[in-house]
This record gives structure tokens, sequence and C-alpha cells, in this order.
């Protein structure tokens, strides 16, 4: 438990002192943090829904693209405070979440996945569509950027706060229903919903229920990146990237949180150490899912779990060799 605390600090420290210490040089590097943080909340919202629940969602761009289009809609054009605008795009999603959960979540498997696909494929059309609100194919313009307290948050810096700040809240709300009785009941349901069942648990009930509440978060997520770009075009939600999504959780290790964020920090750094390469960036990931599954199926963060035993494992040996020669 010192060694879980400990490392946590240090993480909260390093990600503190980061602008401090990278961006007053780096802007850039600080812009690349900005995302990351983003991608965070939608992997480890992606993983509650799919690692401890069990439901495999391909509808979480969906989220994404609802909550960054009404916070931009309403900043944009009727003049909200956005953080007014990112708490009705939560609500919204989080009603839309309820409806149609309780409606598919009946659904297994790749069953589940191909009508939470259509509820992504729905929302790319009306995005495209519905051109007089969301600015169609041409994106949504001059979305301002985030109010906090009356301060207009313009500088990376400022921003980059604000963004870790609800990306640490999150994965901490996380934690918290995965560690609460209700988190044991999710886990009781991706082993054995039958079984689960046959206990008097409501299954559709907490299924829909952990829906819900990732939808919010990438809800967040989205209105978090609009704010950021101040332009919002389709192709940024389309179905290849719940698709990316998906890999980032199961590269970093599906039903671990930790390992969901270490996924989507490795992908999206990725493309910045392979600038070659960005034109292929959905076969990169097509391939490196196929992989991951076949011979990592623990994912990143399984083998770092296991690398760091054994190093404590050889460590203890070697001390105690030590003592014993002493």
């Amino acid at each position: 438990m010192l060694r879980r605390y400990a490392t946590g600090a240090a993480i909260l420290i390093f990600l503190g002192l980061y602008p401090v210490t990278f961006g007053a040089t780096s802007t850039y590097h600080c812009a690349i943090m900005i995302v990351l943080g983003i991608y965070v909340i939608l992997a480890v919202s992606l993983d509650l829904l799919v690692g401890f629940a069990g439901q495999l969602s391909l509808g979480h761009g969906a989220f994404y693209a609802i909550g960054a289009y009404t916070s931009g809609i309403l900043t944009a054009t009727y003049q909200m405070s956005p953080t007014g605008a990112m708490v009705i795009g939560a609500c919204l999603t989080g009603v839309i979440a309820a409806i149609l959960g309780w409606s598919v979540l009946s659904l297994k498997g790749y069953y589940l996945a191909m009508a939470t696909m259509g509820l992504t494929a729905i929302t790319h059309s009306v995005i495209i569509g519905w051109q007089s609100l969301t600015g169609g194919a041409s994106g949504l313009r001059d979305v301002p950027a985030f109010h906090l307290f009356g301060l207009a948050l313009e500088s990376y810096d400022s921003y980059y706060y604000v963004v870790w700040i609800l990306a640490i809240l999150v994965v901490l709300a996380c934690l918290a229903i995965v560690r609460s009785p209700m988190g044991r009941t999710l886990m009781a349901l991706h082993s054995d919903e039958a079984a689960a069942s046959t206990l008097g648990i409501n299954c559709s009930f907490h299924k829909t229920c952990t829906f819900v509440a990732s939808a919010v978060f990438a809800s967040i997520a989205g209105s978090l990146y609009a704010h950021y770009m101040g332009f919002l075009a389709p192709d940024d939600f389309s179905i290849f990237t719940s698709i990316h999504l998906l890999v980032m959780v199961f590269l970093g290790g599906v039903g671990t949180l930790y390992g969901a964020a270490l996924g989507a920090i490795f992908l999206k750094l990725l493309p910045e150490l392979t600038h070659t390469f960005q034109d292929y960036e959905l076969l990169g990931s097509g391939i490196i899912l196929i992989l991951i599954l076949v011979f990592m199926p623990q994912g990143l963060w399984g083998l770092l779990s296991i690398a760091g035993r054994k190093m404590l494992a050889h460590l203890s040996v070697q001390a105690e060799s030590k003592g014993v020669r002493q």
C-alpha cells in the first residue's frame, strides 16, 4: 500500500510540475500533454464499461461527439458559459445513454458492439446532415476558450491543469466505483451473468448505470476537446475513433484502469515519434490489437506488473542472501 501511494504521489507531482519544468520552453509538449489527459479520460471510462461490466462497446466515440458538439454549439452559437455547457452536455449524454442502455444492453458480445457501432454511425451522420446547427462537413468554428470563474484559460499551461485535474478526478471516480460493492457486482456480472442473476442481482440496472457513467465521462472529455481545439470536425468522431479507443484499452490491459490510461498515452505518443507513418495509423492500431490479443492478453500494464514482481522478488532474494552471508 505504501508503494502504491508513493507511486501515485510521484505521478501527481510530475503532472503538477510539468508545465513549470517543460511548458515554459516548449508549448508543443504542453499541448501534447493536454491531448493525453483528454484521451486518458476516454480510455479509463471505456475500460470501466468493457473491463469490469464486460460490455463490448463501439459507441464511446458517439458520447465523445455529443459532449463536444453540445458544448461547442451552446458556447459558440448561444454564448453560454463553457462550464454550464459542459454540464448540460454531460446530462444530455447521460439521458441518451440511459435510453440506449435500457434497450440494447440485453445484447451480448459482438451483437452489442454492432448495436453501439450503429449509434456512432448515426451520430456521425447527424453531425454532417444537420449543417445549420453543427456546421456539417465544414465543421463547427469559433468555439471559445474554456472559462473558469470568469477567467479565460487561453494559455496551454492553465488549460493543462484543468484537463489533468479532471482526468485525475475521473480516474479516482472509476477506482471508487470498482472498489465499491457495485464494483464487485460488476465483476460478478462479467464472470457469469446468469449466476449473478440467480443471486438476486439486477443485472440490467447495474449494466445501465455503468453505461451511463462511462458515457458521461466521455462527454466531459468531448467538452474539454471542443474548448481546447476551438474547432470541431465530424471526422474526429467517426467509428474509427471508437475503434482507436478500444485498442487503447486492450493495449494497456483491459480491466485495470491504470492500464487503459497507459494504453492511451502510448498510442497517442506513438504518432509523435513516427511522423512518417501517420497515414497508416489505423492499420498500425489494427496490427497492435491483433498482437496484443494473441501474444499479450494481459496488456502493457500486466507486463509491467509481472516485471515489477520479478524485480522485487529478485531484490528480496539478494537482500536475504546478503543477510545470510553477514
